[in-house]
């Protein structure tokens, strides 16, 4: 009787935990399942979002544009993110010369010159005005991206590459990485008048910094414009500028400062072991020094086959 009752108490035990397992078991899916709707709603809105973005860039101003996809960038894909400020930079470029002539209309372009102190930044700028047309032109160059810029007399808007930082960590590594490149181009630009407006010495670092972008992503959207980047350092280590000649006008000797950047630039022969850029100044280098520093038919030759201008 005794064993009778164990082995039924034993056999209620056992029902219980298979109840108790079955329901754990059944659990799993229901709230897997529940996971999966979740995704999956999560996915349709992100899509739509991409979607509403991808129009709005083609219709709308760059102003709204720009809003949207500020507010709702953490809902689409890393890929599609990416695509979005590709797109959206895409469209900065396209409406800058309506915005440039926008600026330089006499009403606005006046008001502008006893205004903008070069440097300043945009919202400055708006607080220090009470006209409503110029704080509206003022207020979308903002909104869209831009900032302004000021050279051989005319002040003009330029992208604002900061108020793409913003997105970097919703995009891939490689549009991180150019924003990086563009922030420092807008922030401080190489060249005004004709001249070159930071120390030879950045011009180089500028240049290596091109250089690892092209060689850590090759295949990415933006290498080809940071290959034409690294042209244009090349032409300005071998050129220099109208109003920052390599070599000066009344002796054709190399500037000092530009032998003090190359040197220091090359010194590190580990360095130039690693880089193309450092390898072909090195040469230059050179040459030069073999021509005690001077521009002459020799110098002439060498660089127009080792950077041709055209």
């Amino acid at each position: 009787m005794l064993k009778s009752k164990k082995s039924a108490i034993a056999a209620i035990l056992a029902l219980i935990l298979s109840i108790q397992t079955g329901v754990i078991v059944s659990a799993a899916p229901a709230s897997q399942t529940g996971s999966n709707a979740v995704s999956s709603k999560a996915a349709a809105f992100g899509n739509a979002v991409y979607n509403k973005a991808n129009k709005l860039l083609k219709e709308s101003d760059v102003a709204y544009a720009k809003s949207y996809i500020t507010k709702h960038i953490r809902s689409v894909t890393a890929y599609q993110a990416t695509m979005l400020v590709l797109k959206l930079e895409n469209a900065m470029n396209d409406a800058l010369p309506a915005k440039t002539d926008k600026v330089y209309e006499i009403g606005i372009q006046d008001k502008l010159m006893n205004l903008y102190k070069f440097g300043e930044p945009i919202n400055t700028t708006i607080n220090k005005t009470k006209d409503e047309t110029l704080r509206k032109v003022l207020i979308n160059l903002r909104d869209s991206g831009y900032r302004l810029y000021t050279t051989e007399g005319v002040i003009f808007p330029i992208i604002d590459y900061t108020t793409l930082k913003p997105y970097k960590p919703y995009i891939n590594k490689d549009i991180q990485a150019y924003i990086d490149i563009m922030v420092v181009e807008s922030e401080k630009p190489a060249v005004s008048d004709a001249a070159l407006v930071i120390p030879w010495s950045e011009v180089i670092d500028r240049g290596l910094t091109q250089e690892a972008f092209i060689s850590a992503y090759p295949k990415s959207n933006r290498t080809a414009d940071v290959k034409l980047k690294l042209r244009f350092t090349e032409l300005s280590l071998y050129y220099g500028y109208n109003n920052t000649p390599l070599f000066k006008y009344e002796d054709n000797l190399l500037d000092p400062e530009v032998r003090q950047a190359f040197d220091k630039a090359l010194k590190d022969s580990d360095a130039v072991s690693k880089s193309a850029l450092l390898k072909k100044l090195k040469s230059w280098s050179d040459v030069l020094e073999s021509n005690k520093d001077k521009l002459n038919q020799e110098v002439e030759r060498y660089r127009a086959k080792a950077v041709p201008i055209e």
